[in-house]
């Protein structure tokens, strides 16, 4: 009989650990589900989201929320002539952002992963190369505070690694609260071993908060492997400015904002909040410009 219960405990062991391993699993995609559906992130989003910022946002009812995603188009101008001397404050590299649809980007990053013919021309000059930005930006106002939060993906991996930047600007009637700032930076390497890819995390980042927003200077990945899906968040806590409650009938703003670093040492990027607040970024370097705005009316 002892020899009976020892194989019923074994066995009971062995079937309940693979049980609860996958509950485990189905509790965190059930949890990202309730998230994609109470606060209208993307999915994507939902599961780049941390444990710890994952369980903050179940522990809050949403009241009112609104979410911006958007595609964008950077096409970087590059010019290559090395007969003339040039200075340091001369801009060798011009950049055109274009807003495009979801379907406009996927379709052209496909017929550009087919294609294999260069973009210069014998002879010429001057080269475009092009990158695709994927920015959401949300905002979820609970009854006394909110949440804003601003995503980057890059779709087609970044023209140029070096600093970048990630920011949220709000109205001049919100204001952000320190210490809550969470930062996420994300890739997906290719390991030749196994032939397979992994998730890769680094949050380093500067964080800056202003009376206007928050900002986060970060280091784009430069892995020695292959390398996709670049991404990355920036969230954190909001509330009324002027009072402990949001005014009925009233409209708040938040602007997310990817300012990404060329080659060329010039200008410094403006990121101007026409509602009222201010971000200062303090850089000495060009950027490349994007930004997306997210607003809702509190009822």
């Amino acid at each position: 009989m002892v020899k009976g219960k020892k194989l019923i405990v074994s066995l009971c062991l062995f079937l309940c650990v693979p049980t609860q391993i996958f509950a485990e699993e189905d509790s965190r995609s059930e949890k990202e589900r309730l998230i994609v559906q109470s606060y209208g992130i993307s999915s994507e989003f939902a599961s780049d989201l941390t444990d710890n910022d994952l369980e903050k946002l179940l522990a809050k009812e949403p009241r009112l929320k609104s979410n911006k995603d958007e595609y964008f188009k950077l096409v970087h101008l590059i010019n290559d002539d090395n007969q003339k001397m040039r200075s340091f404050s001369e801009d060798s590299t011009n950049t055109v952002v274009t807003k495009v649809t979801r379907e406009e980007a996927l379709n052209e990053i496909a017929k550009e992963m087919q294609s294999e013919i260069s973009t210069q021309s014998v002879g010429d000059s001057k080269t475009t190369t092009t990158s695709w930005l994927r920015l959401e930006t949300n905002m979820t106002y609970y009854n006394t505070n909110g949440q804003v939060s601003v995503r980057f993906q890059w779709l087609k991996n970044a023209y140029y690694n070096k600093e970048d930047i990630l920011a949220i600007g709000l109205s001049n009637n919100v204001a952000p609260l320190n210490n809550t700032a969470s930062f996420v930076h994300k890739t997906d390497t290719y390991n030749p071993l196994n032939m397979d890819w992994r998730e890769y995390t680094e949050n380093n980042a500067t964080l800056r908060y202003h009376p206007g927003g928050v900002t986060a200077q970060f280091n784009l990945f430069s892995p020695a492997m292959n390398y996709r899906d670049e991404r990355g968040y920036l969230s954190f806590t909001v509330k009324p400015r002027e009072s402990g409650k949001w005014t009925l009938n009233s409209f708040y703003d938040t602007l997310g904002y990817y300012r990404h670093q060329e080659k060329v040492f010039s200008i410094s990027p403006s990121v101007s909040i026409p509602i009222g607040g201010s971000l200062s970024l303090n850089q000495q370097d060009k950027f490349s410009e994007v930004d997306s705005f997210a607003q809702l009316q509190y009822k």
